[in-house]
């Protein structure tokens, strides 16, 4: 008789419920593997996390903001300036908000202006010889407006003109700080741990 013959309908049962089991492990085991390499996730998780093509990674932060008004990004700011802080920045401290990665980002919201807009900023630089210089491109709304190279630790003011077509009728300004030369804390630290400079102030005024 046939070893298969011999089980009980119990038996035969027990064993097409074991074989089942294996198979549905089997598939969900298949459709983890297949999520771990190509996960369904939205855009920024995948540049910052996957493909790590940027590292500021994005989040829904607008901060509240009055032309003409100064902003400290020392540790007696913290309160609003924590509000406009996307990504790329760790602090407030005493001295400012340190930079973090190789681009950080502001986002306010700005009431309806009829012309464009001065931006004065505070910051130093972050150096360490032989590198003595860092190099910042600013951006507002995806438009270059502005670049410096920053050669103290002392605060430096700088100011530029952001024109009205950059914002034109949006409610939202979204600065983006590009840093070409960031100092990794070690040889074998992570590009999103570069430091290049530290944000001191910063104030918008109309005209």
């Amino acid at each position: 008789m046939p070893w298969s013959d011999s089980l009980s309908p119990c038996g035969r049962a027990a064993s097409t419920g074991g074989y089942a089991l294996a198979l549905v492990l089997a598939v969900s085991e298949i459709i983890i593997l297949a999520l771990a390499l190509n996960p369904d996730v939205n855009a920024d998780y995948r540049a910052y996390y996957i493909d790590r093509t940027t590292t500021c990674l994005n989040r829904d932060a607008v901060g509240s903001y009055t032309p003409s008004q100064t902003v400290s990004f020392r540790s007696d700011g913290a309160k609003q300036a924590v509000g406009m802080m996307v990504c790329g920045w760790s602090g407030p401290v005493a001295d400012g908000t340190h930079s973090l990665g190789e681009t950080s980002r502001l986002r306010l919201k700005i009431p309806s202006l009829r012309d464009g807009l001065t931006a004065t900023l505070q910051m130093s630089a972050v150096i360490r010889p032989p590198q003595t210089t860092q190099r910042v491109m600013i951006s507002v709304n995806g438009v270059r407006v502005h670049e410096v190279t920053l050669s103290s630790k002392d605060p430096t003011t700088i100011s530029f003109a952001i024109p009205h077509a950059a914002f034109a009728s949006a409610k939202v300004l979204e600065v983006t700080f590009d840093y070409r030369d960031g100092i990794p804390p070690s040889p074998a630290a992570s590009k999103i741990y570069k430091r290049a400079i530290k944000l001191v102030s910063f104030r918008l005024d109309a005209g």
